[in-house]
Formats: structure tokens, sequence, C-alpha cells
């Protein structure tokens, strides 16, 4: 799978920066990579499903943990699965916090979600026979520097996903060219690029961003909600 240090080194070839030393810097690159990865999230996050890992005594088989973090940032569907066959059915929509038989409540957090049951439906659910299962939505982790640690992480991304990420960072990457003069200047002559005039520079921010604008596009998903 592609590293964080190895998807960076496609954003210096696409941004026409392969000379060493680069003049978009590892920082600035890894900024683009990760303004990318966010913008994938937003147009097309991740579609899972998870089964709550249920706190049972062993003694008594009682659940004893009502709240549980779980990755998800946008849940659409909770589940009762009977653990013999696979077979469920779907509990009752959150409506302005509990409800009724099956009844949950949500809340978002910076690294997914708390899912939290009402007493009452826990102490009569055996887990011993059925768990819960949530489908939802989650983003994918922005990675680590590849500086500290190394070596460098890996970023989880497809090749589709990569390829997203990366018309991303060239637009953002000419965008900054087109706008900053001297670090215009300095990609110029540091990376062999005189033939390129400040015009030019602009038709290629302009070009970038319409291929980003059309990816952004192709990858968003109409999302399902509860």
């Amino acid at each position: 799978m592609t590293t964080l240090a190895e998807l960076s080194q496609g954003v210096w070839r696409d941004l026409a920066d392969e000379a060493d030393p680069h003049t978009f810097t590892t920082i600035q690159v890894e900024d683009f990579i990760r303004g990318g990865i966010a913008e994938l999230n937003r147009a097309s996050p991740t579609d899972i499903a998870l089964d709550i890992p249920l706190v049972i005594d062993p003694e008594t088989g009682a659940i004893t943990q009502f709240s549980y973090d779980i990755a998800v940032a946008l849940p659409y569907l909770v589940e009762v699965i009977r653990l013999s066959d696979g077979s469920s059915f779907s509990l009752s929509e959150p409506v302005d916090g509990w409800v009724g038989s099956g009844g949950y409540d949500f809340r978002k957090t910076a690294t997914g979600g708390v899912i939290v049951f009402p007493a009452w439906f826990m102490n009569n659910f055996d887990g011993t026979t059925f768990g819960i299962r949530v489908h939802g939505y989650a983003s994918r982790p922005l990675p680590a520097s590849v500086v500290d640690p190394t070596p460098s992480p890996e970023t989880g991304l497809s090749p589709d996903e990569e390829y997203t990420v990366r018309a991303y960072a060239k637009m953002a990457g000419f965008d900054m060219l087109s706008h900053d003069r001297s670090l215009f200047a300095q990609w110029q002559g540091q990376s062999n690029n005189t033939d390129v005039s400040p015009t030019q520079m602009m038709q290629m921010a302009a070009g970038s961003k319409s291929e980003w604008d059309r990816q952004r596009g192709l990858i968003r998903v109409v999302r399902k909600f509860w």
C-alpha cells in the first residue's frame, strides 16, 4: 500500500517539482495531501458496518456498559443481529433523543461517534444470543508526518482514492504558484521551469481546478440517512 512519502513524491511529480531540494516543502505537500483526504471524506466517506463490542458480565450474562465509542461519524441504520444465523431487524430510529422500543441516542465526536442505549433496553437484551451492528459513514484518517514517525506511514488509500487526492494536491499547488510570485520565481529556476510564464501558470492553475472539480463530481456519493 502507498505510503505518505511515496504519495508525496507523486505530488511533486504532478507539480513539476522533482528537483532536490524541492520548491514545495515536505510540510506544504503533506498539507495538500491532507486537504485532499479531507475533501475526499466530504464527497465520498467510507461506508462501513461495525459490530458493537458489547461488554457482558461473564457470570450473570448481563450487559454492563450502555455507551460505546464507534468509528462511525454518520450512522444511517442500527440492527440487532442473531449470532446463530446472521438474521437481523432494525431498531427504532432516534427522534429527539429517546424513542420507544429499541431507542438509542447518537452523538458525533472528533474520532467518530458515541452511541448510547437506554438501561431498560440493555437490561432486557440477551448479548449472548444477539449482537448490535451500526451501518454508517466513516472518515479516512489523516496520516502522520513522513518525518516523525519513521518509516513513513501508509495512507490506506485505494488507487482511485490516491488519484483523487493527487488531483486536489495539484490544484492546491498550482493555485499557490499562481498567487505567490516569489514562490513561482523559485519554482521556475529551481525546477527548470523557466519556459513557463505567469500567464501560462494561471492557465495551468485553472486547468487543474477544472480537473479537480470534475473528479470531485465523479466521486460524490448520495448518502443514506436514518
